[in-house]
């Protein structure tokens, strides 16, 4: 999902055609919405890791 994101809003800065476009701001929304996705899931996954290691203690 991160790489992704990271790609969508590459391309929303590169491409001369999204310049000035309402395109532009939704490709970069989306953008957040998966890089903020994928932060949550990588916390969760962490939170996970670490209550099943303390279990296993």
């Amino acid at each position: 999902m991160l790489l992704v994101a990271v790609i969508l809003f590459s391309a929303s800065m590169v491409i001369p055609a999204l310049h000035n476009s309402k395109w532009k701001e939704l490709v970069q929304g989306g953008a957040l919405g998966l890089t903020l996705a994928s932060i949550i899931s990588i916390i969760t996954l962490i939170i996970d890791y670490l209550r099943e290691s303390k279990r296993g203690a």
